[in-house]
């Protein structure tokens, strides 16, 4: 199985995703590639320096990340889309005609969105860390019943 989360920039809330499932996943030994992307980023960027504390302070090592755009070829690639927010999901529907493969991170957590703490304090990543750590194992629970 394959997860793509998806937001802007990608530096920012799809790489905690991103890194909190990975994480998650290696410690519950589930077989689950996960990656990230961006809707509208610039191809290389370093994650954001906030993200990058916030996942370092759970013991999470986000420094070779690398930002990419969403792309056809990820819309066949992944068997899940998770957007950080619903405008996002919209995006990818209008854009790439996704909607069978398109969650929001709140239409499967039932947990919010997750709000753009771009150029916003460290507290305000650690709530986005937070949520997503909150909804992670809901994901994982809905992706592995099946």
């Amino acid at each position: 199985m394959k997860i793509i989360f998806v937001c802007t920039g990608n530096t920012c809330r799809s790489p905690l995703a991103e890194y909190i499932m990975r994480d998650y996943c290696k410690k519950n030994k589930l077989d689950i590639d996960v990656e990230s992307r961006g809707l509208a980023c610039s191809n290389g960027k370093s994650i954001s320096e906030n993200s990058y504390k916030a996942l370092q302070e759970i013991g999470i090592d986000a420094s070779l990340h690398k930002s990419k755009s969403f792309t056809l070829r990820d819309l066949f690639d992944a068997d899940i889309i998770i957007a950080m927010t619903k405008s996002h999901k919209d995006a990818l529907i209008y854009h790439f005609k996704a909607d069978d493969k398109v969650k929001s991170f709140n239409e499967i957590t039932g947990l919010g969105e997750i709000n753009d703490p771009y150029c916003l304090g460290l507290d305000v990543y650690r709530e986005c860390r937070e949520k997503i750590q909150k909804g992670i194992p809901i994901i994982a629970q809905k992706l592995t019943k099946k």
